[in-house]
């Protein structure tokens, strides 16, 4: 297998006024699916904290002094691909390694990353196209509605490139999801009235196409990945989802606690659904969202998104081959968001987990997977069982949330 010079094209997984945002916070979040002798490029615009830098490069072992890059310039609101094409040293230094024992790759497959590829003659097979329609939430409701797959139908739709269109019965009482065909994470999700999202409509029709579906009160938000490789579609399991203000905020692995009726329901369709957008050409990983509600007493499954791109699950499978947990084994619990006492830095964290890391007698142990930002990081607690999971965390809770 070719080692690997990863694009981290967050910039390419929103709508473009999110963009920035979305780069500058999330970026790093990513360079620990880097293997030991992999690369990654990322925007200068990305506050690199040194601390967590230097963490990552002792948790992942990386073999290269210089495996973290930088195009010279990035102007805001320019995708990274571009101000990366646009560095002739950089572009020639990748086209080096690419006719050596390197491939670049994205984590999504964008058509801006399909132009790079293309200027610094990497061989990588995937279909941008296919991928865009992929994780079009619009596109993906009518193709499940072509297989027969249940979804929470859209009530109108609109926006700067299209008519408004209304769908569905609508209930001006009721409360409605504004959201964004494309836009990962949560990004562009409004939750509110019908009549209150209406007066938003002027802003959205400026910024990009949008559309409006019922509110639906879910029990379960679950995750399913398969990786699509060239031999075919291979189902990695189906996590557990963390969902706050109506974004993903992380999720935990395996998830059981369900009937099994409904386990392999989820799977049957994701692997339809797989093997479809396989055959499309896509390559890589791909995750769908489903909700699982309840209704008179029923459980029901409805899918919600497609996301062909890297996802939490997706670095989890990558920390866990980090730290020698076999997949088969593997049990996790991702949260990348939590709140920490006042005054708390990187530095700090980092010696507090590794204190409660040589405590621990079994494979794994807790993973910072950011750094400190607004009182907040994120926190993989991995292990080969749910029990030694449970323990990472209480332990984590008394030593370092303690007060």
């Amino acid at each position: 297998m070719p080692n690997k010079i990863w694009v981290l094209n967050m910039d390419d997984f929103v709508f473009k006024e999110k963009a920035l945002y979305v780069l500058k916070k999330h970026s790093l979040k990513y360079i620990q699916i880097l293997k030991p002798d992999d690369i990654a490029i990322v925007s200068p615009l990305v506050e690199k904290d040194p601390d967590f830098i230097k963490y990552t490069e002792q948790l992942k072992k990386f073999s290269n002094k210089n495996w973290l890059l930088s195009p010279s310039k990035h102007e805001e609101g320019q995708p990274l691909t571009e101000a990366i094409a646009q560095d002739t040293a950089l572009l020639s230094k990748i086209k080096t390694l690419c006719s050596k024992d390197y491939v670049m790759i994205p984590l999504i497959y964008s058509k801006n990353f399909a132009q790079l590829s293309k200027k610094a003659s990497n061989i990588l097979f995937n279909n941008a196209i296919a991928v865009s329609k992929a994780n079009d939430k619009l596109m993906f409701k009518n193709l499940c509605k072509k297989f027969g797959i249940q979804t929470i139908q859209p009530a109108i739709s609109s926006g700067k490139n299209q008519k408004t269109k209304i769908l569905r019965f609508l209930n001006f009482n009721d409360t409605y999801l504004l959201r964004r065909p494309f836009s990962a994470g949560g990004y562009g999700n409004t939750k509110g009235k019908l009549f209150d999202l209406l007066k938003k409509m002027r802003q959205y029709h400026k910024e990009s196409d949008f559309y409006i579906e019922p509110f639906k009160e879910i029990y379960k938000t679950l995750g399913t990945l398969c990786i699509l490789k060239d031999d075919g579609v291979h189902f990695a399991g189906i996590d557990c989802q963390i969902i706050h203000k109506e974004a993903w905020e992380g999720c935990f692995f395996p998830f059981k606690k369900i009937d099994k009726e409904i386990l392999e329901e989820v799977e049957d369709k994701t692997m339809l659904l797989a093997s479809y957008y396989y055959g499309q050409g896509v390559r890589g990983q791909i995750n769908f969202d489903w909700a699982i509600r309840i209704k008179d007493g029923k459980l029901l499954v409805r899918a919600l998104e497609c996301n062909s791109r890297y996802n939490g699950f997706g670095l989890c499978l990558r920390l866990a081959a980090s730290l020698g947990i076999d997949k088969e084994k593997l049990t996790f619990y991702l949260d990348t968001s939590i709140p920490l006492p006042p005054d708390i830095t990187t530095k700090k964290l980092i010696s507090q987990i590794n204190e409660i890391n040589k405590s621990n007698n079994t494979k794994g142990g807790i993973i910072l997977t950011s750094s400190v930002q607004h009182g907040k990081a994120g926190f993989c607690f991995m292990a080969e069982n749910e029990t030694n999971v449970r323990k990472l965390r209480a332990t984590f809770k008394k030593v370092v949330l303690a007060k």
